[in-house]
């Protein structure tokens, strides 16, 4: 398993002898795909025991939450790294999705706060919460999870009680950080009323939770998962744009748009020269011009080695549209 405290250690330099362990300072710029891959790893280890505990009905200490939160929100550039370094990488498959959708869903919703303005305070709750806002569902049999039909009637209660049980889990939190129980309970809860388990509206749900939420469904949508195939990132936008007048804030969604883009990290676009990319990155001022690793050229050929345009900073060039995998060139497709 990997050490947390030295993963933390790693990215850290000391400005003085005596400074506390919890004031952390920007990552070595050489280091930072490899550091980002050993934190990654380590919030997944933490979660993976988190599971265990829970599932055997055992308590579990959030420390090395707070820590790893605090690190996060409190390093400079570390939100957008982390952020990238997810997008660009694949999980999908296993049996351990869960975990790596709740941190995933942390650093969405860490990164949609902070286009919010939040202080790092609220960053702080708000992130603690998104890591562990779906804990209720280590209880859920697993046959139940990963069943690829249609659950019954009672295996949709089942499945819909881990709000509760989450709730109830994260009670012993609640003095120090209230969020994470009432965050647990209303992630589920949509803006038209149509959500469970209270069919709260609009207002009547935590910001929090709304912001969880959104992040929750766009992983989710990307994903593939036994009862259905992932949609491309765009088409996962494109979706929640159109649901933002009756399940989504329109508020929240706007800044999600800010902060991820029309065509997210990892999506593939086509140009207007119909070049096919992998977007690497994103310009909040321009997002019709992202930064993209060419994959096709205009007629239909692998690009020969790695190719990075930045189209902000072309004159020409720019996207006319999203693809998905299948829209690769014929010999090229998996």
């Amino acid at each position: 398993m990997v050490r947390y405290s030295d993963i933390i250690k790693s990215g850290v330099k000391k400005k003085e002898e005596d400074r506390t362990n919890s004031k952390l300072n920007a990552l070595p710029l050489q280091k930072d795909a490899e550091y980002m891959k050993e934190l990654y790893s380590a919030i997944v280890d933490y979660l993976k025991e988190i599971q265990k505990l829970v599932k055997n009905n055992q308590s579990f200490d959030i420390k090395q939450a707070v820590d790893t939160v605090n690190h996060i929100i409190n390093t400079p550039d570390l939100i957008e790294k982390f952020y990238q370094s997810i997008a660009l990488s694949h999980t999908s498959n296993n049996q351990d999705y869960l975990i790596h959708h709740l941190a995933k869903v942390m650093i969405y919703s860490i990164k949609i706060g902070t286009g919010m303005k939040y202080s790092r305070e609220e960053l702080l709750e708000l992130g603690l919460a998104a890591l562990f806002y779906d804990i209720g569902f280590f209880k859920v049999p697993e046959n139940i999870i990963t069943k690829k039909g249609s659950l019954t009637e009672a295996e949709l209660d089942i499945m819909k009680n881990h709000t509760k049980i989450g709730k109830n889990i994260l009670s012993r939190f609640q003095t120090e950080h209230p969020m994470m129980p009432r965050i647990a309970y209303e992630h589920h809860e949509r803006k038209n009323g149509s959500g469970y388990p209270a069919g709260l509206k609009g207002k009547e749900i935590c910001e929090y939770a709304k912001i969880i939420a959104l992040s929750d469904t766009f992983d989710a949508m990307t994903q593939n998962r036994p009862y259905r195939k992932a949609l491309a990132q765009y088409f996962s936008i494109k979706e929640l744009v159109e649901s933002r007048n009756s399940l989504f804030s329109a508020r929240i969604i706007k800044v999600f748009l800010d902060e991820m883009g029309i065509f997210p990290i990892g999506s593939y676009v086509k140009l207007n020269n119909t070049e096919i990319g992998k977007v690497v990155a994103t310009s909040k001022s321009h997002p019709l011009k992202p930064t993209v690793e060419l994959m096709f050229d205009s007629h239909g050929n692998k690009m020969p080695g790695k190719t990075i345009t930045n189209l902000d900073g072309h004159p020409v060039l720019y996207v006319t549209g999203s693809v998905s995998e299948e829209d690769f060139p014929g010999e090229n497709k998996d």
